[in-house]
């Protein structure tokens, strides 16, 4: 779904979007993780002369491997969005360069914003750096790689042999 910036009117404009996740998936290509649900959001935007105003919420339900266990889980996401548009400058950010001030800005080109892209980005940034199917979860036997989980395994911890002195300095 693509918004003509001119379409924008002065009161703004007010979305409510129930997009496929298999499309936002298509965007980005392979991923981390799979949409399970359409991802519903409210969105309005507002315009000015030089900017687009993006504000409202995201859910979603996200299925995501554990980075203790690697088993799949699902993960639900919901999520405010703030964010602000600059409409790119008439001789671009290559010919004029980018300076430190514009590191935190999202340059806008061309006519239109990608709603589905945009909410992709969203989704993307609202992902855990290291999703945990549980808090308590145990992970994998880094020896013998059972599930700590479901079967509880013999193998010894022997933890690093360079540090086998200081562990008799403690006994």
């Amino acid at each position: 779904m693509k918004v003509a910036i001119k379409d924008i009117p002065a009161e703004g404009l007010h979305l409510n979007i129930a997009e496929n996740g298999s499309e936002l998936q298509t965007i980005a290509g392979k991923t981390d993780f799979c949409i399970l649900s359409p991802v519903s959001a409210d969105i309005a935007l507002f315009k000015t002369d030089e900017e687009i105003i993006a504000q409202g919420s995201m859910a979603a339900l996200l299925i995501l491997q554990c980075s203790r266990c690697l088993k799949e889980f699902e993960y639900k996401i919901s999520s405010k969005i703030e964010n602000i548009y600059t409409l790119m400058p008439e001789q671009g950010i290559k010919e004029r360069g980018l300076t430190r001030k514009d590191a935190g800005i999202n340059y806008l080109e061309g006519s239109e914003i990608d709603i589905n892209a945009f909410l992709f980005e969203q989704l993307s940034l609202d992902m855990p750096m290291q999703p945990v199917c549980k808090s308590d979860c145990k992970g994998l036997c880094p020896r013998c790689g059972a599930d700590r989980n479901t079967t509880p395994c013999d193998c010894r911890e022997e933890g690093d042999a360079r540090l086998a002195k200081l562990k008799s300095l403690l006994a």
